[in-house]
């Protein structure tokens, strides 16, 4: 069974490394207006380059008009 949660905006991000010297992760925390961690993305730094290609395309396409160009959201 699924549970729907209520949709989270975050108020802001920190990003940075875990404490674990062995993480090769840069750690993303989705934080709200108290500085409360509501959620977490790792992205290994092997992937760094891909995810920020992929955030160009998804902005390309907002600014071209996301409906017009095919964007989900």
């Amino acid at each position: 069974m699924t549970m729907e949660r209520p949709f989270f905006n975050a108020h802001s991000i920190a990003i940075g490394t875990c404490p674990n010297p062995a993480c090769r992760a840069i750690h993303v925390h989705l934080l709200d207006q108290d500085d409360y961690v509501h959620a977490q993305l790792t992205i290994g730094c092997e992937n760094v380059e891909d995810v920020i290609a992929d955030l160009r395309t998804v902005r390309d396409r907002i600014v071209m008009g996301g409906e017009k160009k095919g964007l989900d959201n």
